[in-house]
């Protein structure tokens, strides 16, 4: 595949492309494509994934609203910060589901080094506290993005009105 050389086009290639594949995703959620028997979670934990991708698809094709990258001192729009908390919201459910959520959970573990492959079973305790930690610390960036955007908003909100 040939990738043009615009950077706005590149990110409208990749974000086309997350796009794209999360509507699959989103498709298969939905029983629409596919075999509800190779889905070993909720419909809704699938469809959270797929939207990820959407919306994640939809971040990169659209690209910083001005123009210039988002840093820690220039944080974007609130646009912005809706999206990029949405997201992150998002792809915590399955790590959440996985670990909170009620019913049996199968792990399997491996190590791979160069000519040697070795995988075992891992217990589901020690799979669901890996998936925890996981689940834990995008739970922290979420509330993050969040509080950072309603920050960021309030201060726009008061300068407003000074």
């Amino acid at each position: 595949m040939l990738v043009p050389q615009n950077p706005r086009r590149k990110l409208a290639v990749v974000g086309t492309a997350c796009v794209l594949g999360g509507i699959l995703i989103l498709l298969l959620a939905a029983g629409v494509i596919g075999d509800a028997r190779d889905i070993h979670a909720p419909r809704w934990v699938v469809g959270a994934a797929g939207l990820a991708f959407v919306l994640a698809g939809i971040a990169v094709a659209a690209g910083p609203a001005d123009g210039r990258p988002t840093t820690a001192s220039a944080p974007g729009t609130w646009r912005s910060s809706l999206l990029g908390g949405a997201i992150v919201g998002l792809m915590a459910v399955a790590p959440n589901w996985i670990a909170f959520g009620p019913g049996e959970r199968r792990f399997g573990g491996m190590l791979g080094l160069p000519f040697l492959a070795v995988s075992s079973a891992v217990s589901e305790t020690t799979g669901r506290v890996a998936f925890g930690i996981g689940a834990v610390l995008l739970d922290v960036v979420f509330v993050w993005i969040v509080a950072r955007g309603l920050r960021a908003a309030l201060a726009r909100r008061s300068a407003a009105r000074s």
